[in-house]
């Protein structure tokens, strides 16, 4: 199974958590200098010498696994020698996955502050770069978006069936350890392949997205499994996912400050980091649709992505399927709502792809833009014979 945040993985077991703030909101000795060193020209042009570094100060903080060694571990986490997808390594995934394993029972809370958290780190970046950017950068516009985004996040319901909005759990983060944690979060997660400022704008989107698909994979699974025990709360939980179904299409509307030049600027420094890699993409997929063997080429490129292709995620009886069972008008109105805006999202996925990559192959080996749209629609496909999968976890944000 796709590696998962749980209660404490094997990365960051308890003895490594953080429980107290420092004096300051700044990384101490080590920590900060190697911080600087990703972050002073892009990682793309650390030497052989520092990536080796890099992984040498990993493996020791690995082996410690204390407190003072957390922050490390996540500092250099990409450059280990372990089999890791680009994808993660760019990405900084991992870093993710520890912040929202300090929200245990209230995962969804734990994602949006995540959200809130990176799109105002983005915020930041933009703002200290204006004066120095000119009417081409679009950053006036980018601001703009980006304000309206992060009001969109304040209103998303975070209680199934109440009224608590997501500005309630941002404002209260506000304590010297949450914080801190922020703080970590970004800083460890912020570092850009090269010394381009627009690709921060790309970086904090792909991340965005990322929890987004996230979300709306925790809330399908919540509300399929709801349908099945017939518990009453799957009408709440369905047009709670209405509202979380939006976001990527949101978090697009920024990114399209980003004109193809300044894209291309940078896209040759992320290397092979497709997103065609992202489990979670892919697993909410499976959780809404149910299996596509049309994506089996693009999932046997990563080994990781090969056990999408068995059972037991191959088999995870999809929402769909649920709902068109339940047959009930609510929940089929709701479903129809979210595979609406979903559809919008893929349609402006592909329209990226179209615009930005004209005739280029796409960094995960497909054809590009030619590859997105096969997968516009999701209703010209057949899916295969649904099983429950019984105690398939499918509720954690997905990282490798």
């Amino acid at each position: 199974m796709p590696r998962v945040a749980t209660a404490r993985g094997p990365e960051y077991r308890a003895g490594g958590q953080m429980e107290t703030a420092p004096a300051s909101l700044l990384f101490a000795g080590r920590c900060d200098e190697i911080a600087q060193l990703q972050e002073r020209a892009g990682r793309q042009a650390l030497t052989a010498g520092e990536r080796d570094l890099l992984d040498k100060l990993y493996c020791e903080a690995y082996a410690e696994q204390s407190a003072e060694s957390e922050v490390m571990r996540l500092l250099t986490r990409s450059f280990s020698r372990e089999p890791i997808p680009e994808y993660y390594r760019y990405a900084n995934l991992h870093v993710y996955a520890w912040f929202l394993d300090l929200y245990p029972t209230e995962p969804v809370a734990g994602a949006v502050l995540a959200l809130e958290e990176t799109l105002a780190a983005l915020d930041a970046v933009e703002r200290r770069a204006a004066p120095w950017l000119t009417e081409a950068d679009h950053t006036e516009e980018r601001l703009r978006r980006l304000d309206a985004l992060r009001e969109q996040v304040r209103r998303l319901p975070v209680k199934t069936g109440g009224d608590m909005p997501a500005a309630e759990v941002i404002d209260r983060a506000c304590d010297d350890l949450a914080r801190w944690q922020a703080y970590v979060l970004t800083r460890c997660s912020g570092f850009v392949a090269s010394n381009d400022h627009h690709e921060h704008m790309f970086l904090r989107a792909v991340q965005a997205c990322e929890l987004a698909f996230y979300l709306i994979r925790h809330l399908a699974v919540r509300a399929r499994t709801s349908i099945g025990r017939a518990d009453g709360e799957a009408h709440a939980l369905m047009a709670q996912l209405i509202h979380f179904a939006e976001l990527p299409n949101h978090i697009f509307h920024v990114l399209q400050t980003l004109t193809p030049d300044l894209f291309l600027a940078f896209r040759d420094a992320t290397g092979e980091a497709s997103a065609l890699q992202s489990l979670n993409y892919h697993m909410m997929e499976l959780v809404l649709y149910g299996y596509d063997a049309r994506k089996v080429e693009a999932y046997m490129k990563f080994e990781h992505l090969h056990e999408l292709t068995v059972p037991p995620l191959r088999s995870v009886r999809p929402l769909r399927e649920a709902v068109l069972e339940a047959d009930d008008p609510t929940l089929t109105e709701a479903l129809a709502a979210v595979e609406r805006t979903l559809l919008t999202w893929r349609g402006r996925h592909y329209g990226f792809g179209r615009r930005y990559l004209p005739g280029v192959k796409g960094s995960g080996g497909t054809e590009g833009a030619g590859y997105l749209k096969r997968f516009v629609h999701r209703d010209n496909f057949v899916p295969e014979p649904i099983t429950t999968a019984p105690g398939l976890d499918l509720l954690g944000f997905a990282f490798r």
